[in-house]
């Protein structure tokens, strides 16, 4: 009798210890992708908020090489009497 309690013992304790054992696995590991995820996202934002800013770009002004005028060689007004 002895023997069969002393297994179901440490059959309980070594389910017992895989169980809480795994459990605090899961939470280290869930802690650990949360932080790469949360990193990436912040990554990705910097990216986004250089690609998308106007004033760091090289052309800022389209007018730099001098205005041209689209109905310059337009002819006479058609509406004109």
């Amino acid at each position: 009798m002895i023997i069969i309690a002393a297994v179901v013992a440490l059959l309980v304790g070594a389910g017992g210890g895989y169980f809480f054992g795994h459990a605090q696995g899961k939470k280290a590991l869930l802690a650990e992708q949360v932080t790469a995820v949360e990193a990436e996202k912040i990554a990705a934002q910097e990216e986004i908020l250089q690609a998308a800013n106007p004033f760091e770009a090289d052309e800022t002004n389209p007018f730099e090489d001098g205005y041209q005028n689209p109905f310059e060689r337009a002819g006479s007004n058609p509406f004109a009497q």
